[in-house]
């Protein structure tokens, strides 16, 4: 697993969703929102399983759309 190309994956899909939901001034940056949904700060502190869960959740969200060719499986 390239745990980088999921970080990368992650944290445009965060920036994404928090965009369409509190526009361009979003108050909550990726890592404190990252920190609500799944109880840690940092991706590097996710597990692989976890990692690719959270791509799933935001690619069937459909804050992925721009990247799918990026996603591993």
């Amino acid at each position: 697993m390239n745990r980088l190309t999921y970080y990368n994956l992650i944290e445009h899909g965060i920036q994404s969703l928090l965009d369409d939901r509190f526009g361009q001034i979003a108050q909550l940056d990726p890592p404190h929102y990252l920190s609500l949904i799944i109880g840690k700060e940092s991706c590097s502190e996710m597990s692989d399983e976890e990692l690719i869960t959270v791509v799933e959740s935001l690619r069937s969200e459909g804050y992925l759309e721009d990247r799918k060719s990026m996603i591993p499986y």
